[in-house]
């Protein structure tokens, strides 16, 4: 989770720390949702490494997540 938190971090150019819990909520709800659409049990990639596009496609959902908040 700290790796795609960095990851979300870097694409919004945030270096403060201030809003971690708030993103690391959008990160679990991205990965959900990818978790979901690919028929796969729920918390399978908190034990299974997460492909790149998938990883991707989690931190582009989690930027839109925040600007449809």
């Amino acid at each position: 989770m700290d790796e795609l938190l960095q990851k979300v971090k870097d694409n919004l150019i945030l270096s403060h720390d201030e809003d971690d819990e708030l993103l690391r909520g959008y990160i679990r709800a991205a990965v959900s949702y990818a978790e979901s659409y690919q028929h796969i049990p729920s918390g399978h990639y908190a034990d299974n490494p997460m492909p790149p596009t998938t990883e991707q496609a989690v931190i582009m959902l989690s930027l839109s997540l925040i600007h449809i908040s």
